[in-house]
């Protein structure tokens, strides 16, 4: 990551506030900014430490969901700053601030226009995706679902 590429600081923004919602510990306070969440600490210490940034270097030992955690959201993500703007902008309002789904969608796609709704979409998808963890009772609804869904593929090769 360089610090002087715009893109670069703001796939860094994005990533640690997805990690940050995901319940990996940061002392960084985020704001919703035009791109999407932002925070001022994290840019200083991101500027003033940029080389330890560029070689990833810490004192630091991640813990195994940690690394799970990351591995997830650059999977998910392939660092694409559009893809990470639009999935932390709807996290944000949708996870942080408690707003309804819908509402969250609608937001993003009125702050995000100069994004294709493709791209928002996809965007949101990823975001709820990594974020969304389902109870037993909604697994086994989805189970049941997949299921059906198996066996209609099932069937529809046989023909």
């Amino acid at each position: 990551m360089e610090k002087n590429l715009f893109e670069h600081r703001l796939i860094a923004q994005k990533i640690i506030y997805l990690l940050k919602l995901k319940g990996i510990t940061f002392n960084y306070p985020f704001h919703l900014y035009v791109r999407g969440p932002y925070s001022p600490a994290f840019a200083w210490d991101y500027y003033h430490y940029a080389d330890e940034f560029l070689l990833c270097k810490t004192e630091d030992i991640l813990s195994p969901d940690e690394v799970d955690y990351i591995v997830e959201l650059t999977g998910l993500f392939n660092k694409n700053p559009a893809l990470l703007e639009i999935g932390a902008t709807y996290s944000h309002l949708a996870f942080e601030m408690h707003n309804p789904p819908q509402q969250a969608y609608k937001k993003v796609r009125r702050m995000k226009s100069f994004y294709s709704n493709e791209l928002i979409i996809k965007g949101i998808n990823r975001a709820k995706q990594y974020l969304f963890i389902p109870t037993e009772d909604e697994k086994k609804a989805l189970e049941t679902e997949l299921n059906k869904w198996q066996l209609a593929g099932i069937q529809s090769m046989r023909h």
